[in-house]
């Protein structure tokens, strides 16, 4: 029969240790940085001075740190730059040409509607109105028709008037009798006018 022999119980860090050393990894994470004032910079050195496990922590955070720094910033090629301006150019040309063909789109249907809104009303009111519409055609017809009809007459009249010595005698001295009185009456006003303007000012 087996004996078990008792193991010898390792050494475990206390909860107080396990938090002083949480507080030197904040420490050398601001030290990093060097965000750490002087007071702060000697306790942490003072604490790696005696504390192996924080040492190997602080060396390899160290390296680390240099490594990312000493890596180099590549920039991009010219090709590169170049086919990423003439990409984002296109690009913008097409957003631009769709924004152009939506407000065609828009403006055209716009137009379509407006359009077959008017000729809606248009057709409504005609559609109304025949009757009405009807009547003034008729007194369009009415009232050309006694138009051509006097036109004619008078044109007749002066032409028969033209056709006799004496008429065209007697239309010239009412022509002229008519001006006279005209240039006269005119002459009269004016001369009210002025007597008019005197006494008012």
């Amino acid at each position: 029969m087996t004996v078990l022999q008792p193991q010898p119980l390792v050494p475990m860090e206390d909860e107080a240790e396990m938090n002083n050393h949480d507080e030197y990894g904040m420490l050398m994470s601001l030290a990093l940085d060097n965000l750490l004032d002087g007071a702060e910079q000697a306790q942490l050195d003072a604490h790696l001075a005696d504390c192996n496990r924080c040492r190997i922590q602080w060396n390899l955070w160290q390296s680390l740190d240099a490594a990312l720094h000493a890596a180099p910033l590549t920039a991009p090629s010219a090709t590169f730059v170049q086919n990423f301006s003439l990409q984002l150019a296109a690009q913008d040309r097409r957003r631009q040409v769709r924004l152009g063909i939506l407000l065609g789109a828009l403006t055209l249907v716009m137009w379509l509607i407006g359009v077959a809104g008017v000729a809606m009303v248009i057709g409504g009111l005609i559609y109304n109105q025949v009757g009405w519409f009807t009547e003034s055609l008729h007194w369009l017809a009415y009232v050309w028709t006694a138009v051509t009809v006097i036109g004619s007459s008078l044109f007749a009249l002066l032409g028969g008037v033209t056709e006799q010595p004496s008429a065209v005698g007697l239309v010239a001295g009412y022509v002229a009798l008519t001006g006279s009185v005209l240039v006269m009456w005119s002459r009269y006003l004016r001369r009210s006018l002025q007597m008019v303007d005197v006494y008012s000012s």
